[in-house]
């Protein structure tokens, strides 16, 4: 496990180091997970559907994907 220090603005906000940026693929607007252990932080960005579309890729437009999940989601509604 590698490790590197970071400063903490006085807004609570850090930069991440681009080594880790580029390793986890962190752009601006990932958005990222945050999670308490037992004397851990743990920070981990969460995948976006964008990220899941290689398993369909050149079956299904991502514009697709995105009007059946719209649809699915006005008939879970009560």
């Amino acid at each position: 496990m590698s490790e590197e220090a970071v400063t903490v603005t006085k807004k609570g906000q850090v930069t991440i180091p681009a080594r880790f940026r580029k390793q986890f693929k962190i752009k601006e607007g990932t958005r990222l997970l945050i999670t308490q252990g037992e004397n851990v932080m743990i920070v981990r960005p969460l995948l976006d559907i964008d990220d899941l579309l290689g398993i369909f890729s050149g079956k299904v437009a991502l514009d697709e994907i995105r009007n059946e999940l719209d649809q699915l989601r006005k008939q879970d509604r009560y």
